[in-house]
Formats: structure tokens, sequence, C-alpha cells
């Protein structure tokens, strides 16, 4: 008998064991909110990371994109994830000055008609990093790491063109959010006008403007030309960026591990959505030029004339809207000024 029940227990133990259901998994699903359509370069970025975090954490960690502001408008993208209604967003910095004016600094004079290496040295180094930490406790989120660009912003106007600093006299030109593009404007002679987006195609065919600022890649997409549009000055006016932002909400019910497969798999795509971001404009000003827009393109030695004449239009502007004075004289450092 002794011997029969040394046999059978291990038996009913591995029974027992074998009824146990298995414990599954837990899956972290997450939105991603974003304004823009399914084939910006933002867009495609953001499916390569989602693409390599789900793959990096064997389909536990899920990205659901929603674009086109499904969700929410950029501007309250921040708002959102501070609240923790959202788990992430990779805003604009043309809408995060409301949490710190420092993170729309490249839209000042003295990166105006820059290359974008001038730029991204900035944006990759110490200021990104400043930036990145000042949003990180303003809004109450973690920075994955280095920015998506957009590309840059231009001038395109209907009536005439701009080819020399006079024919920006009296000019009526729509800009984005930022205060930074209305003194910019100023500078050079013209007049800023505020007009929501979806209005600007009716604004450009009444007059009410003369012309915007905008990238190639949404005049080509919006057919901007359609509306009037003759003429475009490729002037470089910012390299615009988008900040990689996730709720600490959501940040901090992750494990080590996940949270070092976000930051590993959002590095390894910048590159490769700046460089889609690259490709697509230049695409689109290719397309706007193919249907009649007429291009003026400023050597490096005018742009670099002109940035000299709005340059007397930046100290003002830097101690009214209260930039941090060491992140200014670290970018004119930088920038060999």
């Amino acid at each position: 008998m002794r011997k029969t029940f040394k046999l059978i227990v291990p038996a009913v133990i591995l029974l027992m064991l074998a009824a146990q259901p298995v414990m599954a998994q837990e899956v972290y699903k997450f939105k991603i909110s974003v304004d823009t359509v399914m084939d910006h370069p933002r867009n495609q970025g953001l499916l390569l990371f989602m693409e390599g975090i789900k793959k990096k954490s064997g389909g536990r960690l899920i990205g659901e994109l929603f674009h086109s502001a499904q969700l929410y408008k950029s501007r309250d993208v921040p708002k959102a994830l501070k609240l923790g209604t959202l788990e992430m967003g990779v805003p604009a910095v043309g809408v995060l000055p409301a949490w710190d004016i420092n993170s729309n600094i490249t839209a000042l004079p003295m990166f105006y008609g820059r290359s974008p290496e001038a730029t991204r040295s900035l944006a990759d180094g110490e200021w990104g990093k400043a930036i990145s930490e000042s949003l990180e406790k303003k809004i109450g989120v973690k920075v994955l790491g280095r920015f998506y660009e957009l590309g840059y912003v231009h001038i395109l106007t209907v009536g005439r063109p701009i080819e020399k600093i006079e024919d920006f006299k009296g000019l009526k030109i729509r800009y984005p959010v930022s205060p930074e593009f209305a003194m910019r404007i100023t500078a050079f002679g013209a007049n800023p006008m505020q007009v929501p987006l979806p209005d600007l195609p009716m604004a450009l065919l009444q007059g009410t403007v003369d012309g915007c600022i905008t990238n190639f890649k949404n005049a080509d997409a919006t057919k901007l030309d359609e509306a009037g549009i003759k003429y475009a000055l490729k002037e470089y006016g910012q390299l615009v960026h988008y900040v990689p932002l996730v709720s600490n909400k959501f940040w901090n019910s992750l494990s080590g591990d996940f949270q070092k497969i976000m930051v590993e798999a959002w590095e390894e795509v910048v590159n490769k959505e700046r460089a889609m971001s690259e490709k697509m404009q230049e695409e689109a000003e290719i397309n706007l030029e193919k249907r009649g827009v007429k291009f003026y393109r400023p050597t490096e030695e005018e742009r670099t004339k002109w940035r000299k004449y709005i340059m007397p239009a930046q100290d003002p502007f830097v101690k009214k809207m209260k930039y941090d004075e060491r992140l200014i004289k670290l970018a004119e450092e930088k920038l060999g000024m």
C-alpha cells in the first residue's frame, strides 16, 4: 500500500496542475492621437514605431493610432496627456509654447534660412534635452527621445512673387498659430493674419490674405494652387519638429522592460521618419511646380542677408515673451553668432 501510494500522489499532482488554467500575459494597449492624415510622414513614422514595439514586446505592447484629429485637436493633446485621458501624442512644437515658450525657439529669426543640419545639431543636443526635461515637468509626461520632423515651412503667394525683401511690403500673410511667425512677417514689412486652416482656401480666393506660411506637403495635399496660389518662396523659414510625449499615468504603469522597448523602438525610427518627411516634401515641391506654381529659391547668401534684416526684431520679442536667456545664448553659440 505504501509503495502504491507513492506512485499515485505524483500522478494526482500532475493532473491537478494540468487542470489549472494558464494565466494569460497582460496586453497593454494605448492610444496615440495626431491631427494629420495617414499618408503624412508623422503618421507613417508612428506606424513603424508601433510595429517595432509590438515585435519587441511579443505582441504585449500595442499602439492604436487615431489620425486626423479623431480624438483630439493638436492644441488639446498636451492637456489630455496631463489629465491622463490620452496615453501618447506627438504634437508640433508650435502648440507647445503654452507650456514652455522655449519649445518653439527654432522659429526665431536666428534660425531663418538655415540648413537642417544647423537646426538638428541643437534639437538633438543640449537644447532638445532641456526642452524635453521642461515639458516632462510642466505637462507630466515622458519624452521618448529625439524629435520627428515635418520639414520646412515656406511662403506661398497669390498675386505676386517674393524675390527680394521689398516684395514683402504690404502683403497679408496667413501664419500658423505661433507668435514667432507673426513677429517675423511684421519684421519683413508684411501683415500677419490669423485665419482658421479650413478657411484658408476661401480666404485666398477672396483676397482676404495674399499668401500663407505652410509646408509644401500641405500645399500639395490641399491643392492650394486651385485656391489661387501661383508663387512659392523657398525661404527655409523653420524646420518644424514633432515631440513624442507619453502620459506619466501610462508610462508609470509599464514595467522597466516595456519602457526600454518604447524608447529603443522610437530611436530606431526617428531617422527613417525624417528621411520620409524630406522625401515627401521634395515630391510635393515637384508636384506644385508641375501644376504651374512658380518657385523662387534664394541662395544661401540671400537668405543670410534676409536673416540679418529681421534679426533686430528678435531681442525685443525674446524679452517680451520671456525666453530662457541661457537657451538663447546656447543657440547663438551653436549657430556661430
